[in-house]
């Protein structure tokens, strides 16, 4: 079971998958040594799958036009994440992402219909914007001071 903005994703038989990826870099060359550098933790990703039946399409409708719907500045809308396994990998936030299909299955009378989620201001992405307004606040921007100290001589100068 999953809900977006606390609407419930219909169908039935419904499966979510979420994985992130933590990205690193192979460093022991030709070596056989196990050297990696750390570069972070990916956002996660959502995998669903459900399953709609033929006779509510209106649902399927539904799921479609809500993975397409963008907001004003033309970007799609981040939503609200309700679910246990999203809620065990702290993923609050996503948006749909990537490929959205659905395809018949005539034994069941139903679509197999698939998404993904993008998680969007994951805790790793919060901690570093916390980090960079950190450092902000703490820095004076050189180039401006050297500018305004600059414009401040050429004022004081006397002659033509």
């Amino acid at each position: 079971m999953i809900a977006l903005d606390g609407w419930q994703v219909p169908g039935y038989e419904t499966k979510i998958k979420c994985s992130f990826k933590l990205a690193g870099e192979d460093l022991s060359g030709y070596g056989s040594l196990t050297l990696s550098s750390d570069n972070g933790v990916k956002p996660a990703v959502l995998s669903v799958t459900t399953k709609i039946p033929f006779n509510e399409k209106s649902d399927l409708a539904k799921l479609i036009s809500k993975a397409k719907e963008l907001d004003e500045h033309g970007a799609r809308i981040i939503r609200t994440v309700n679910c246990d396994v999203a809620e065990s990998f702290k993923v609050r936030k996503a948006k749909f992402d990537g490929e959205m299909s659905a395809t018949e299955d005539e034994e069941v009378k139903s679509w197999v219909v698939s998404f993904d989620l993008l998680e969007v201001m994951s805790k790793s992405e919060r901690e570093q914007l916390q980090i960079d307004s950190e450092a902000n606040n703490n820095t004076t921007l050189q180039s401006t001071d050297g500018h305004n100290s600059l414009q401040h001589q050429f004022e004081n100068v006397e002659g033509p």
